[in-house]
């Protein structure tokens, strides 16, 4: 069970709302208690909305942190204080996606195409350019009979599908702002999420509940450079939002099945405006190479 423990999992009410067997008075101030009362869990039953739920060997006593650091990036308050997760810390799925998208020359704006962020921009805000008009046909792609042009992003892939992941595992995600994903989770794959430019605001779940009144158990915002995590027990579930009025976000979003899973699920479940789990196929919008392409003619035969 992941969310905050002092005022969710631990409430007087949830002997009650789950029907937990063996289970002791719990005082949520003390967090030996917690785990005491982890260790009592048996049997859980008359849960209707949940068609998975998963108790794991050691309890989440603490705020797992959310935004990852390479080793020689922390500090001794760094690590006393929680404030970051030492990337070595990362399940081996995690690490691998790190590595190949943390490095410093791994940017948008490069030698190449220094003004490729300006483009993308431009290309979004003028009407016949191609982010524009492709965000208008996305407009109905989670909500075929309910079109919302502010329920869309741009989906840039990178690289081929190798069979290893949900789609095409390495995806270059354009948001415009107000921009935003219907609450979605990922197959149950380990994946890296790095801010490339803008902000995003991420909002976490604990599972999909198709009466679509699962609350957040966790909302961050992250900027340029910062890197996030997802792994098939935590951070699955969650909403996208680029909160910010004026600037894109742009996100390079990574993902990879564990080796020991054997269930290869091509898609993203997501709640549609009418509450129900829906499959989403992740494909592609475009090819990196040809979109920077496309991108760097725009913007040279601008007026």
């Amino acid at each position: 069970l992941q969310g905050d423990w002092s005022s969710d999992v631990c409430s007087s009410d949830l002997t009650k709302k789950y029907k937990i067997i063996d289970t002791q008075s719990l005082d949520t101030n003390k967090s030996e208690n917690v785990r005491q009362a982890m260790e009592t869990f048996k049997i859980l039953d008359n849960i209707s909305n949940i068609k998975k739920l998963s108790i794991y060997k050691n309890p989440i006593v603490a705020n797992v942190p959310l935004i990852v650091k390479k080793t020689n990036q922390l500090t001794m308050d760094d690590v006393a204080q929680n404030k970051f997760l030492p990337h070595s810390f990362l399940n081996t799925t995690c690490q691998q996606l790190f590595d190949c998208v943390s490095g410093k020359k791994f940017i948008l704006n490069d030698n190449t195409f220094p003004d490729f962020s300006k483009a993308i921009e431009y290309s979004i805000a003028t009407p016949g350019c191609w982010c524009n008009t492709k965000l208008k046909d996305k407009s109905t792609e989670f909500n075929p009979n309910e079109p919302n042009i502010k329920e869309t992003y741009l989906r840039i892939t990178l690289g081929k599908n190798n069979g290893e992941s949900p789609g095409i595992p390495y995806v270059m995600e354009i948001w415009p702002s107000g921009h935003y994903s219907p609450v979605h989770s990922h197959a149950n794959a380990s994946a890296i999420i790095r801010v490339l430019h803008g902000t995003i605001n991420v909002k976490l779940y604990p599972f999909l509940a198709s009466d679509n009144t699962v609350k957040e158990f966790s909302v961050a915002n992250f900027k340029k450079n910062d890197v996030t995590w997802i792994t098939p027990e935590l951070n699955q579930t969650h909403q996208l939002t680029n909160i910010n009025d004026k600037k894109t976000c742009i996100t390079i979003q990574c993902y990879m099945y564990d080796k020991d899973n054997h269930k290869h699920y091509d898609y993203f479940d997501y709640i549609d405006s009418s509450g129900n789990i829906v499959q989403y196929d992740p494909d592609s919008d475009m090819d990196f190479v040809e979109f920077k392409k496309l991108m760097k003619t725009e913007w040279d035969n601008r007026p």
